[in-house]
């Protein structure tokens, strides 16, 4: 914007007192010539207003004083030349001497309201500055590429030869920008002035904290020095706090809302996978969504899901990266201690060995066996979180980077939450499995025993019952003697007998009366006693349990004596009965050879089925030569929920 002639006069910064000096005498000589045709026509003293335009002009480019002393020169000049020596003066010319005392009055009131118009002036474009400095530092994302600018607008301001900001060193430990400088010594006045009196420097402080400089040459005037000091420095200060509070924030809300479009995005993929796990779609489409889900959240790295196999190797079971699936079989055996060498090991057998998520940021050595190999797949970084199903390590999710560069911090925590959603596929489809399995065998002993109960009936009973009808019809003879006759009747009865006793036994083995009329711990003490391995019997109840869980119980004991007997070889077996508030535990131990195995249909696996049904759990430990422990803990419900707990057929 073009000043106006009024602002041009009223400037914030006079200019030299000796070049107002000159003008003040310039204008003096002027008006004194000026005043001299004008004093033939009028009054004596009316032509000193001429000397008030002198007075008003050098007070508003210079100030009060040196308006004042004008105006003190201009009334002697006046006197000098147009009035009678003052000396001459009397009482009775005081009527000439007023008009010069009010024209001294009228001239320092002028130099007054004169120098303030002035300070005004300053105090108005130390505004502006200000302002100007607050748009430019309060409305920008990079302060430092404002500062130049900044610096501009103090130049002007203060008709300075130049004036610039230097910012401070972006961390405490960062090196001077210009070490050929020489360092400055701090004052006690708040500016700083190097050694050779080249340049003034004001530190910008701000709460102990440096936040740049304000350099000026050395030879600018003391006023200058004091506006920088008292009106330039502290709004300068309070504003690149300010530039540095928004930029710090600015920066925090951006982090912060990258963040939650990651966190939404991550979000949102997480419910697409948990979605398909709710819906109870197949595992391999649950581990392709993981795959794709993770690779498309980590910028499209390549992602692969891998299962550990019993025999030591890994197995893909979903995967992204070029290469892999072109392995035999996609199959191969873990090297996690090749050679000996255990930090050669890749992450997926870190994993597998700690059971913890695991990282490898670079592959770049090549005396590390297997890391050319790597290379030669696209692989220059990797991240692997493992996948534990049931407490019991599954297999891994890996990560890797084909740029040589780690892959983000956070990868870890961002996968975990997919290995939780896979497991809980994995975990899902085992229990269906599981369940349709558990099913068919509840079926298949069902089916069992009826035709165990059968045969038992056909083979025993009816037979037996058929040969006494025969015996019976055989005694319809009239001709047999009476000897004969009673002979055949005892036997007969004998018969019966033998029937009843077959009959009761067929009973007990589908549910032992003693069990129902005394409850667990005779029923128990009834098979110690019956079985062919010396039984160590240990109860300890508070209570009676249902008769769901006392049977199951009994089950259990029946068939890992039965096992013991037949296929052991011990010599003592150890059972130990507890009941508690709301749970049984049975403990049952034999010092035999070991290796049981339910999968083999030993018939432990009827026993877990019976246990599962009823919300127990059943833990078998049989390592060889060692013996088989059996850990069974069943809950005892109340009677309320009891006539819920399901029945389950006898499995002997």
């Amino acid at each position: 914007m073009r000043a106006s002639p009024l602002s041009m006069l009223v400037r914030p910064t006079p200019p030299s007192p000796w070049l107002g000096t000159a003008v003040a005498l310039l204008f003096i000589v002027v008006e004194s010539l000026l005043t001299y045709p004008l004093h033939e026509f009028t009054k004596e003293s009316t032509p000193s207003v001429i000397y008030l335009l002198g007075v008003v002009l050098v007070s508003i480019v210079w100030g009060l004083w040196l308006g004042v002393a004008t105006a003190l020169v201009s009334v002697v000049a006046f006197v000098s030349f147009y009035v009678r020596p003052i000396s001459n003066l009397t009482d009775s010319d005081v009527r000439d001497v007023t008009p010069l005392v009010v024209f001294v009055t009228v001239a320092v009131v002028v130099s007054a309201l004169a120098n303030q118009s002035r300070r005004r002036a300053e105090q108005a474009q130390e505004s502006d500055l200000t302002a100007d400095m607050a748009r430019l530092l309060l409305d920008t994302d990079d302060v430092t590429a404002a500062l130049p600018t900044v610096s501009r607008k103090i130049t002007q301001a203060l008709n300075l030869p130049t004036a610039v900001i230097e910012p401070a060193p972006r961390s405490p430990g960062a090196e001077d920008p210009d070490p050929d400088r020489m360092l400055p010594d701090e004052s006690a006045a708040g500016e700083i002035v190097l050694e050779d009196g080249r340049i003034t420097a004001f530190p910008l402080h701000h709460d102990g904290t440096l936040l740049g400089t304000l350099r000026v040459p050395a030879g600018v005037s003391d006023r200058q020095v004091d506006r920088l000091r008292q009106r330039v420095v502290p709004p300068l200060v309070s504003l690149l706090h300010a530039a540095r509070e928004r930029g710090a924030m600015v920066n925090t809300l951006a982090a912060r809302g990258e963040e939650l479009q990651q966190r939404a995005a991550q979000q949102a993929a997480l419910q697409r996978v948990a979605t398909l796990v709710a819906r109870a779609v197949s595992p391999a489409d649950v581990f392709h969504a993981v795959t794709t889900e993770v690779s498309r959240l980590l910028d499209n790295r390549h992602t692969t899901l891998l299962h550990y196999e019993p025999d030591g190797t890994v197995t893909i079971i979903s995967t992204n990266q070029p290469g892999l699936m072109a392995l035999p079989g996609n199959r191969w055996r873990t090297t996690a201690r090749a050679n000996g060498h255990v930090g050669n090991s890749s992450v997926t057998d870190l994993v597998r060995r700690t059971g913890r998520a695991a990282r490898t940021d670079s592959y770049a050595d090549d005396t590390v066996p297997g890391n050319a190999c790597r290379r030669t797949l696209g692989i220059q970084a990797a991240v692997a979180v493992p996948i534990v199903v049931e407490n019991r390590l599954w297999g891994t999710l890996a990560v890797t980077s084909a740029q040589a560069e780690p892959l983000p911090q956070d990868a870890e925590a961002r996968i975990t939450d997919f290995t939780d959603l896979a497991a809980t596929a994995i975990a899902n489809a085992d229990s269906r499995a599981q369940l349709i399995a558990s099913r068919a065998r509840i079926a298949t002993a069902a089916d069992e025993a009826r035709q165990r109960i059968e045969r038992d009936l056909h083979d025993g009973a009816q037979q037996h019952l058929i040969a006494i009808s025969l015996e019976l019809r055989a005694a319809e003879d009239i001709d047999m003697p009476p000897e004969q006759l009673r002979a055949h009747m005892a036997h007969a009865a004998t018969s019966l007998t033998a029937v009843v006793t077959d009959l009761r036994e067929l009973a007990r083995g589908i549910h032992p009366a003693i069990l129902g009329a005394g409850g667990l711990a005779p029923a128990l003490k009834a098979l110690a006693r019956r079985s062919a391995i010396p039984v160590e019997l240990h109860i300890h109840t508070d209570h009676r349990p249902p008769t769901p869980v006392e049977v199951a119980a009994y089950y259990v004991v029946s068939e890992s004596l039965t096992n013991a007997a037949k296929h052991s070889q011990a010599s003592v077996v150890d059972v130990s009965v507890t009941t508690q508030s709301d749970m049984l535990q049975l403990a049952i131990h034999d010092d035999g050879v070991g290796g049981a195995d339910p999968s083999r249909g030993s018939g432990l696996t009827g026993l877990r089925d019976r246990v599962e049904a009823l919300g127990g759990h059943l833990a078998i430990t049989s390592p060889l030569n060692v013996g088989t422990s059996l850990l069974v803990t069943i809950p005892t419900p109340t009677d309320a929920q009891t006539a819920e707990l399901p029945h389950v057929p006898a499995q002997r």
